[in-house]
């Protein structure tokens, strides 16, 4: 490695920072996404597994109930897995061009009426953890997407009128909503970041209070760095393996000593969402998840940008330079830093970390 490609969490890691064993991987099947049809057994399922008594759970039901079907699929499936995709640029079988938007500058996520964009610059780590949040409890979901609190004040990720000054106004449309959440969120993950100490709000979200405060369903999460070790990164390959299993992990992106100090540290937060298509038969070690393409929600854009798992470990396109799409997807930065994984389920004995 030369100078210029050095990055800074390369160096806590040499001297044992964000190191440690990493948890298993969360089991296939136990996360998979819901249909969109508003089943209520599977809706009652997702809001028990969220932490919802079945009183709540009822109350999802019913409103549910009561959505038009393109609200309510936001709500059971904000991140899109369920909907199939057009093969990641370059993919097997990408032969023609898919229909709707060009799939190299992603696709908008929407919540409602509104699409999924941080509010300022300090608050991509505080979009991802929202949007985390709402992926794995329909009952945020609902909040996010209608307005309906069925928890009625119970839900931990759900904003009152005076909390974090959201006013009466702002929360009656979805994209104030989605911002009162994020001031919430970083208020949470600034507070104690540093023993006692707050963490600066101008420096956004750090990793280890991100992992405190993310929650996608049941599950609870811890933060590693990535060495940097492209297809052979062991953080990376966690990461995609949970995403696979249906458990979608916050990355933390930044750029190197080439460009500056000031770009050697983790600049930005975007979540990879899923990993989807078949896995192809194993022929090398270095590349488990040969053809397989992947979903990465970037807040700063608002968008969802599909692209192969290949060319996020190697951090390169498919034409073989530095990848424009995976630039994009990581929101103009050419490097994953840091990785939120899951560490168990809440109240569990696997966490770690």
């Amino acid at each position: 490695m030369i100078l210029a490609d050095l990055q800074l969490t390369q160096v806590l890691r040499a001297v044992g920072a964000g190191r440690g064993p990493l948890p298993p991987a969360p089991p296939s099947g136990r996360y998979a996404v819901p249909g969109l049809d508003g089943a209520a057994p599977v809706v009652r399922r997702l809001a028990r597994r969220a932490g919802h008594p079945d009183q709540v759970a009822d109350r999802l039901v019913d409103a549910l109930s009561t959505l038009r079907p393109w609200e309510r699929a936001h709500v059971l499936d904000p991140l899109r897995r369920a909907v199939p995709a057009p093969p990641a640029p370059g993919a097997p079988g990408d032969g023609s061009p898919a229909p709707g938007p060009d799939a190299r500058f992603g696709e908008p996520l929407v919540l409602g009426s509104a699409r999924a964009v941080q509010v300022d610059g300090t608050t991509c780590g505080s979009a991802v953890l929202a949007v985390l949040a709402a992926a794995g409890d329909p009952v945020v979901g609902l909040w996010l997407v209608a307005g309906a609190d069925v928890s009625r004040g119970a839900s931990a990720h759900v904003v009152t009128e005076g909390e974090v000054d959201a006013t009466a106004r702002e929360l009656e449309t979805s994209s104030g909503r989605f911002a009162a959440l994020q001031r919430l969120l970083q208020a949470r993950t600034t507070h104690a970041a540093l023993g006692p100490l707050p963490w600066p709000t101008g420096l956004g979200t750090p990793p280890w209070t991100a992992a405190r405060d993310a929650r996608y369903a049941d599950v609870r999460y811890t933060h590693r760095i990535v060495a940097g070790e492209g297809t052979t990164d062991r953080v990376l390959a966690s990461a995609l393996r949970s995403a696979a299993a249906g458990v979608p992990v916050p990355l933390y992106t930044g750029g190197d000593v080439g460009t500056g100090w000031s770009t050697a540290v983790p600049r930005h937060v975007v979540l990879l969402a899923g990993v989807s298509g078949p896995q192809e038969p194993r022929t090398d070690a270095a590349a488990p998840f040969g053809g397989r393409s992947c979903s990465v929600y970037e807040p700063s854009s608002g968008t969802l940008h599909r692209l192969r798992v290949a060319d996020l470990l190697a951090g390169v396109g498919e034409d073989g330079e530095p990848g424009r799409g995976v630039r994009r997807a990581l929101g103009g930065w050419s490097h994953v830093t840091w990785a939120v994984v899951p560490a168990g389920r809440a109240g569990g004995s696997r966490r770690v970390g």
